[in-house]
């Protein structure tokens, strides 16, 4: 066995004090640099607080500036300073459908989610908003990536009976959050849906290069051990993380970083540590932050595609290998999902005598795709 093998088997140490803290799920204790922002959130809900009905929020800005952070520690103080208001917070990229929202809804109301037997959704429903009034509970719900909501037309159905709840449970008082990064949301909007939601927008700017720096300095200073990471290759990986213009990178770079450095059982992450961590990050991080939300069977039928990628396009022909396994409803379902999480994509292409048939794209790369699959 040579010897860097046996360093690597033996070194027990860890540059890391803290992993928990480059996760991306993670919301620090001090949140800085977005105190406006905050504020301007705070204010529209405050009155739900206070028992009347809030302003509702439409968070807009790009990928990586804290908009999903900035909520879900605003809930963290809400449950710390009212007993009458429930924050719910649901990401619209796993929970897309009526019914699995509702779910959700229902699980922070009750604690629990809804027993499976098959009950329909005006059921859950009246269950879900009739608790509210029974206990004179309030309700603010965080819709993030809402825009999915409006790729599978079910965004309006969901904003009226969350807003509208009041008309047929009267006293019940609830509220919207909307997180988006799409600039153009307000535009989709119809005028039908603005006449209950009307929401103020709360603009979330990328971060400044130094501003990048201060935050991966306050993750570093209590996610490693000190000595670990010199303030060039802090420099280094914050330049990065700035032109890429995602400050998840630049967390998940890190952690990254430091593992590759523990598997030369060094104790120090160098630059080359982080050229090589951002490289593998950037083309998987979009598939890590969402594969926790898929179902086995979505994961299947991902798979196959990934397999299969470059041999062939059509739809049909990766229902195929599936078809002992799953319904083509169920297919076609999933293929759907897999697309608004941008996995995928499917487009219509008219095939020669045998009318229209979808084509079927892998969006990301695939060995990303098969690489979290096996971990």
């Amino acid at each position: 066995m040579s010897s860097k093998i046996k360093n690597i088997l033996m070194w027990d140490e860890s540059l890391f004090r803290n992993p928990e803290v480059f996760d991306l799920s993670y919301v620090p204790e001090v949140f800085n640099f977005r105190d406006n922002e905050l504020e301007a959130i705070s204010h529209n809900v405050k009155p739900l607080i206070k028992g009347d009905l809030p302003t509702n929020t439409i968070i807009l800005g790009p990928t990586g500036t804290g908009k999903t952070t900035s909520v879900k520690l605003l809930f963290k103080n809400i449950t710390e300073v009212s007993n009458e208001v429930i924050p719910v917070y649901i990401n619209c990229q796993f929970h897309y459908r009526e019914f699995s929202i509702m779910s959700q809804i229902f699980k922070g109301i009750f604690g629990y989610p809804p027993v499976e037997t098959g009950k329909p959704l005006t059921t859950l429903y009246e269950y879900t908003m009739g608790e509210l009034q029974k206990k004179d509970k309030r309700l603010l719900v965080a819709l993030d990536d809402v825009d999915f909501l409006f790729h599978v037309n079910v965004a309006e159905n969901i904003l009226y009976k969350i807003l509208r709840a009041h008309e047929i449970f009267p006293g019940v008082k609830t509220g919207i959050i909307g997180i988006v990064t799409d600039n153009a949301f307000s535009f989709k909007v119809s005028e039908k849906i603005r006449t209950v939601f009307m929401p103020n927008e709360v603009h979330f700017k990328p971060y400044s290069q130094s501003t990048i720096s201060d935050i991966l300095r306050y993750r570093c200073d209590i996610g490693l051990y000190p000595g670990v990471m010199d303030e060039e290759v802090l420099d280094k990986i914050s330049e990065i993380t700035f032109d890429k213009g995602d400050l998840r990178l630049g967390i998940r770079g890190i952690k990254e970083a430091g593992m590759l450095a523990e598997l030369e059982a060094r104790r120090k992450i160098t630059v080359g540590d982080v050229e090589k961590a951002i490289d593998r990050i950037s083309s998987f991080l979009h598939v890590e932050n969402v594969f926790d939300g898929l179902s086995n069977s979505d994961v299947k039928v991902l798979k196959t595609i990934a397999l299969n990628s470059g041999k062939f396009t059509k739809a049909n022909d990766f229902f195929n290998i599936l078809s002992g396994e799953m319904s083509y409803e169920l297919f076609r379902k999933v293929t759907t999902k897999l697309e608004n999480l941008k996995l995928i994509d499917i487009q219509r292409a008219q095939s020669r005598g045998r009318g229209k048939q979808n084509l079927i794209h892998l969006r990301v790369p695939k060995e990303a795709v098969l690489e979290i699959i096996r971990e």
